[in-house]
């Protein structure tokens, strides 16, 4: 059974992911479009996913930072890339991408790998790149809800970059003791984070 702290919690997750819905909903095709190019050559440029050899990228869908150019440009730069597959209320596994691989859509319309793909087990990563309904400077970071990523983020041996708008980034984040802070956030203005190192 719930505690009050965690249904305070609870209601405070779900009344801000309703304000970033709106927030997203007025989001121009151009801003998300120049703001994705912008992230992407930031995160690029950067030593962790330069020294990196297998990347996780998590299928970015309406109203997220685009992720196709990151991957793209992973797999010319000839690093290995897993990509997220539902299998499950709560539960995904991790399929190797390769460019050109036929794609399905998902239950939430999401472009998932094929099941017979090849998975790729959290601790073979290096780097992993996700999404979020918004996220704080300092690494906090709220998600859908539905709880796909707690079990692979907890894994502590990759860093961890979330991928936000400008106009997401809030201080009003609450977390619940399971939840995991990311290494970075990047954005189309800077990539932040208290943990992050490079």
């Amino acid at each position: 059974m719930e505690t009050l702290r965690e249904q305070n919690i609870h209601e405070n997750k779900k009344a801000l992911r309703a304000r970033c819905r709106e927030i997203v909903k007025e989001l121009s095709p151009e801003y998300i479009e120049e703001a994705s190019n912008k992230i992407a050559d930031l995160l690029l440029a950067i030593d962790a996913y330069k020294n990196s050899n297998t990347i996780f990228c998590y299928m970015s869908m309406g109203g997220e930072p685009v992720t196709d150019e990151i991957i793209e440009r992973a797999l010319e730069d000839g690093k290995r890339v897993g990509i997220p597959l539902c299998v499950g209320p709560h539960e995904m596994v991790v399929k190797e991408y390769k460019s050109g691989d036929e794609l399905a859509r998902g239950a939430f319309g999401i472009r998932e790998p094929l099941a017979e793909a090849t998975e790729i087990t959290a601790d073979e990563f290096d780097l992993a790149i996700v999404p979020c309904v918004a996220c704080s400077k300092d690494g906090r970071r709220i998600g859908h809800g539905a709880g796909y990523y707690d079990r692979f983020l907890s894994v502590s041996g990759f860093k961890k970059i979330a991928l936000c708008f400008e106009k997401l980034l809030t201080d009003d984040i609450p977390l619940e003791d399971t939840d995991v802070y990311m290494d970075g956030v990047a954005t189309e203005d800077s990539i932040y984070g208290t943990r992050w190192r490079g």
